[in-house]
């Protein structure tokens, strides 16, 4: 039997540069940039996994080895298995959250083992894992600069590794030392293709069908309830409110040109209140419809009043746990990505609360200016609706009376709603910080003792007010209209703004909303910088683009493609007969500017142009020109050579070494590098070594 059957060649033992070691180590890092970004690791997981990545790069500078072959080391490998299927099964929050601390480990261990290129490569791949664990729930926009990083630097990286492979000795023979593989010739080749990397990703991206939020169980949080919005309002609470500058919020004005703050002040309608305990306005019975949207199609869950201007608002929601649909005040018609939502009889629209940032539409129709009326008036209040809108508790006799005081010779209960707005915006005091002045019940201290308090107070005071005094009223929670954008033309809600004011019930107009809070005297609006605003941009840019490009936006593009290529061809026809001259003109100028840049690229010997004689041929010309040889008409470079050759065999070898340097860089077109540079003047020198020939006669 033979020995010696033909096998695969083996990977070469290539040890690992330190170039190589170093973008190993930042694909790395980018990795856990990333997952720090998904919420996995936190200021404790930061603190135990950097140190450890610096460890392991100390002891690969040292020289220090594990052996991954040592029965120790096998046996702690089995106990991180066994520690980790405990750790998914029964310790982690999430799946995900068990899997990536495996991966970590899995890394660490890695580290410590590698010796080799092509062990590298394992390296590589578990921080690519570590990328696509935290793209489950990485939604910011620091991802975008997390991903552009880890595409350039897994593009370097593997082109490191390949040319390290490539540049290994022959299998077999005693490896002395890493190759050494010039970084800046790789370095333009690495930016190229990752440049070509993302473009093709970003194609790829916008042409590939949607899995929406799949991947979101194996990172199943919620988020954190906000304070500041809330299913309840709720008096008697002292101290200071702390304001949070949070987005909550980001909404989108649709089909409007122009500034939409002419409007007038906009409120993001939450969830309506209608009954009153003495403490606190709540739901009692909230009547609500189930509403199961049709194939593609919108939740119908308004009705048109009248010739109300019709918004339509495209809201990018961020999650904070809340039951409410926000949109401006009457909502007719909203596209909402769940299959099922809730309408009530008081305009409330609730749907499951989101785990993520969703995007959504909804279509209003704004009030009317108080003197006009819509052209369907809403139907009257029967009995049961008017005691539910007038319900209250037992109150003090003198909060009617102030009511009565407060409302003296109004007519109707239009004017009755407007003067008691009046008198709370004009004789009370908007303030977020809340001391407890006596043992009275809150509405009635902040009515008589403290004459100070934030929205609730006010939404809360009006609202029983009117009812006092026979005027069906409900409190509304919701946020106020935030800070006007005009860079991305869309408003910036934050959990500040979260706001309560009151609708009441008049005859011929409906429910029409009062607003008694000063708010917007005490907290004047503050302009944000032009930094935030870019950055905010880009933020909402990343969310729409990005996190929430959908199938509709695919077949959208598809559509609007499609209508332009079939309006291209008439377009191009009428444009031709309209400008027949001005086209031809342009088009021979075009033709004209092709065939120059084509004649231009030709070599000049092609072209019949005079050549272009290279430094170092022109001196060795000159220098043997003073010898009294000089090239004849006709007669080619090689055979002067021969001619030159004839002077001696240093001044030949010399001169027949610069003609083909000429040849290939006029008719190559490859002009002599450095370390040839050299070469060439050695030979310069070769030609003067000598004193030009005397004349005989002489």
């Amino acid at each position: 039997m033979t020995k010696g059957a033909s096998s695969a060649p083996k990977t070469p033992d290539v040890p690992i540069s330190a170039a190589l070691r170093i973008g190993l180590y930042l694909l790395l890092t980018d990795g856990i940039v990333a997952l720090e970004l998904g919420d996995f690791l936190g200021v404790r997981g930061a603190a135990v996994v950097a140190p450890l990545l610096a460890a392991c790069f100390w002891a690969e500078l040292r020289g220090w080895r594990v052996d991954g072959r040592s029965p120790v080391v096998r046996g702690l490998v089995v106990l991180a298995a066994v520690l980790s299927v405990a750790d998914v099964a029964y310790l982690a929050e999430t799946v995900l959250d068990g899997l990536v601390r495996l991966l970590l480990f899995l890394v660490v261990y890695k580290l410590l083992t590698q010796r080799t290129v092509a062990e590298s490569r394992t390296v590589t791949f578990l921080a690519f894992f570590m990328l696509v664990a935290s793209a489950v729930s990485a939604f910011g926009v620091g991802f975008l600069g997390v991903l552009v990083a880890f595409a350039g630097l897994v593009t370097w990286v593997a082109l490191y590794q390949n040319a390290s492979l490539e540049a290994a000795p022959v299998p077999g023979r005693v490896v002395l030392g890493a190759p050494s593989i010039p970084g800046s010739s790789l370095a333009g080749l690495a930016g190229g293709a990752s440049a070509g990397v993302l473009l093709l990703t970003a194609a790829l991206f916008a042409v590939l069908p949607r899995v929406g939020l799949a991947a979101l169980p194996l990172r199943a949080h919620l988020g954190q309830m906000v304070s500041g919005f809330s299913e309840r309002v709720e008096l008697g609470d002292y101290g200071s409110i702390l304001t949070n500058d949070a987005v909550a919020m980001r909404v989108q004005i649709l089909d409007m040109a122009g500034d939409p703050t002419r409007l007038g002040p906009l409120r993001w309608r939450g969830i309506a209140l209608d009954e009153f305990d003495g403490r606190a306005w709540s739901v009692r019975h909230p009547r609500r419809t189930r509403l199961v949207r049709p194939a593609g199609g919108s939740f119908e869950v308004g009705s048109l009043q009248g010739s109300g201007l019709i918004l339509r608002q495209e809201i990018f929601l961020e999650p904070f746990g809340a039951e409410a649909v926000f949109g401006a005040t009457r909502a007719l018609r909203l596209v909402y990505p769940a299959g099922a939502m809730a309408v009530d009889d008081m305009g409330s629209v609730t749907a499951m609360p989101s785990r993520s940032r969703i995007v959504y539409t909804v279509e209003s129709e704004l009030e009317l200016p108080s003197p006009f009326r819509p052209r369907h008036p809403p139907p009257s209040l029967d009995d049961e609706a008017r005691q539910r809108y007038l319900q209250l508790p037992v109150l003090p006799e003198r909060i009617h009376a102030l009511a009565r005081q407060a409302a003296a010779g109004a007519g109707d209960p239009t004017e009755v709603a407007r003067r008691l707005n009046a008198f709370l915006s004009r004789e009370f005091r908007y303030t977020l910080t809340l001391e407890k002045l006596s043992e009275l019940d809150p509405l009635d201290e902040f009515l008589f003792v403290r004459r100070a308090g934030h929205c609730e107070y006010f939404a809360a005071a009006l609202a029983v007010m009117l009812r006092s005094l026979g005027v069906p009223s409900r409190v509304v929670n919701g946020f106020q209209q935030g800070e006007w954008n005009p860079l991305g033309h869309y408003f910036i809600v934050r959990l500040r703004d979260a706001h309560s004011w009151v609708e009441a019930y008049l005859p011929g107009a409906g429910w029409v909303t009062f607003d008694p809070s000063p708010r917007a005297l005490a907290e004047p609006p503050r302009a944000p910088s032009p930094v935030f605003l870019y950055l905010d941009m880009l933020r909402l840019s990343w969310n729409r683009y990005v996190i929430n490009w959908s199938l509709r936006d695919q077949v959208d593009i598809a559509l609007a493609v499609r209508g332009h290529a079939g309006d291209l061809g008439p377009a191009l026809a009428e444009a031709a007969r309209t400008h027949a001259r001005a086209a031809q003109l342009w088009l021979a100028l075009v033709v004209l500017a092709v065939a120059g840049v084509i004649w231009r690229s030709q070599p000049a010997w092609r072209r019949g142009a005079a050549p272009v004689l290279p430094d170092f041929y022109r001196k060795a010309l000159r220098m043997v020109g003073r010898r009294g040889l000089r090239p004849g008409a006709g007669e080619t470079a090689r055979e002067f050579g021969v001619r030159v050759a004839r002077l001696g065999s240093v001044e030949g070898e010399a001169f027949g070494r610069l003609t083909r340097a000429y040849e290939r860089s006029r008719f190559g077109g490859r002009s002599p590098t450095r370390h040839e540079r050299q070469a060439l003047d050695g030979c310069l020198t070769a030609l003067i070594g000598r004193p030009p020939a005397r004349p005989a006669s002489a």
